[in-house]
C-alpha cells in the first residue's frame, strides 16, 4: 500500500489561514543557532522573531509567553522545542494539547547538553501505547 496508508493527511481546513508555514524555535543557543543557519529565522516588521534562546537567566514566564505567542500565530506551522525545556513546562504543553489544536505541530528535540530521553517524549510514549510495546 505505500506510505499514504500509514499516515493520513490532515484536512485542508486544518491549515486555513496559514500563509507562511514558519518554524518557531524555543531552545538553547546551539539549537536556535543551528536552525537560524538552516534558514528558519524570521523577524517581522514589528521586530517579533520566531525564536527564543533559552539561557539560565530566561524565566518560565518568558518561555510560556513565547510558547503562547507561537502557538497562536497563524503563520507558525511547526514549533521545535528542546526536550528538557518542554519537560520543565509540561503542564503548559498538556493544557495546549487538551485544546485539540491541529497546528502548529509541536516537536520536542534533544540538545547537545541534554541528550534525548525517550521516557520524556510524548510522541514515543503514544506510539508505544498504540503498538502495545513494552520496555524490557
Amino acid at each position: 500500500r505505500g506510505l499514504s496508508s500509514l499516515a493520513a493527511m490532515p484536512e485542508k481546513s486544518a491549515f486555513k489561514g496559514v500563509t507562511n508555514g514558519l518554524i518557531a524555535i524555543i531552545g538553547d543557543d546551539d539549537t536556535v543557532t543551528g536552525m537560524l543557519l538552516a534558514g528558519c529565522g524570521n523577524v517581522d516588521e514589528k521586530r517579533n522573531s520566531n525564536f527564543l534562546v533559552v539561557t539560565s537567566k530566561t524565566t518560565s514566564a518568558q518561555i510560556e509567553s513565547a510558547f503562547n505567542n507561537y502557538v497562536n500565530d497563524p503563520r507558525v506551522s511547526i514549533l521545535l522545542i528542546n526536550q528538557y525545556i518542554a519537560h520543565e513546562m509540561r503542564p503548559v504543553l498538556d493544557k495546549w494539547a487538551e485544546r485539540g489544536e491541529k497546528r502548529p505541530a509541536i516537536l520536542e528535540v534533544p540538545s547537545k547538553e541534554h541528550p534525548y530521553d525517550k521516557e520524556l517524549d510524548p510522541i514515543y510514549q503514544r506510539t508505544k501505547l498504540l503498538l502495545g510495546l513494552r520496555d524490557d
